[in-house]
């Protein structure tokens, strides 16, 4: 019988050369990976769009104390490798967008106001229009110049825009290529407030109005703690006026009965308005009212914190 030996050293001789072997083999094609970049070229195309266009309308704020004010509009060019040419892309003024949105949305919320069309000599916007993105870069803006004087605050105005084409055939977004931009007069005194209202002898109720913004130094509130919808928009609100002492005259809007009873004021550290005046009532009686209310996004004060 012939007996096999078997070397112990050599075997592990064989299996250390294998292992070297393969760490060899690893390192190469690691250095070959790293020494040549792989290109895979543009993922997906090219597409255009207007940006905050999702909801088709966009509110904008803009405030009674900027002069020379514009709309703007950013077009945008979604890819997966920046342009290497300058991108025109034309756009227009496309009624029939705010016309869709106001019936989509009056379908959908049956007390919606209706969107207006910003009147022609508002705006400066001649025809169709263009915007360019710069190679190497992924958004352009369409900046429309618009005048707000003589239009009224409390009118919703919008200017609606459609992307047309670009001069690089690229896709368009089909459900981004419209906006309807709102315009949304602020100042200073306008936003969300909170506070109280008393009525003599001693009735409080907390209320928190709205103050809209009507000029530089106007805003229109609700009175009292009446119903602040748009179908009472003509008997329910009063006009706030604040003088450079910060001193407030109150006045009504529309029919509203409203007496302003003097020594009226605004807080612009605190941004806090402390009002007296008189409105009748559903009754037909006659209130006397001292309300304070105060602006929600108002900075905290050292009372505050205590």
């Amino acid at each position: 019988m012939n007996i096999i030996k078997i070397n112990p050293m050599k075997t592990i001789r064989k299996k250390v050369a294998g292992v070297r072997f393969i760490i060899v083999f690893c390192l190469t094609g690691v250095l070959t990976s790293c020494s040549n970049e792989v290109d895979f070229g543009e993922q997906y195309k090219k597409t255009v769009y207007i940006v905050n266009s999702n909801n088709l309308l966009h509110v904008g704020e803009h405030s009674f104390e900027t002069e020379n004010d514009t709309i703007a509009v950013s077009v945008y060019c979604a890819s997966s490798q920046p342009l290497t040419h300058d991108l025109q892309v034309r756009l227009k003024v496309n009624r029939h967008a705010l016309d869709s949105l106001n019936a989509l949305q009056l379908l959908a919320d049956p007390g919606y106001a209706n969107r207006v069309m910003l009147p022609d000599d508002n705006y400066q916007l001649n025809g169709e229009q263009y915007v360019t993105i710069k190679a190497g870069k992924q958004y352009g803006i369409l900046s429309v110049p618009f005048d707000f004087s003589g239009l009224d605050p409390s009118i919703p105005y919008a200017l609606p825009l459609s992307l047309v084409s670009n001069n690089a055939d690229y896709d368009i977004n089909p459900k981004l290529k419209s906006i309807v931009y709102q315009i949304e007069m602020v100042n200073r005194f306008a936003g969300n407030y909170n506070g109280s209202s008393r009525t003599s002898p001693a009735t409080i109720v907390g209320i928190q109005p709205l103050l809209k913004a009507l000029s530089v130094n106007k805003v229109r509130m609700p009175v009292h703690n009446l119903s602040d919808e748009d179908k009472d928009l003509l008997t329910n609100f009063m006009v706030l006026t604040v003088a450079e002492d910060n001193s407030v005259s109150i006045s009504p809007w529309g029919i509203a009965d409203v007496t302003d009873l003097g020594g009226s004021k605004y807080d612009p550290v605190t941004q806090t308005f402390e009002l007296y005046y008189q409105f009748t009532d559903a009754s037909a009686k006659r209130q006397t009212v001292h309300s304070v209310i105060r602006n929600i996004d108002a900075p905290p004060t050292e009372e505050d914190e205590l």
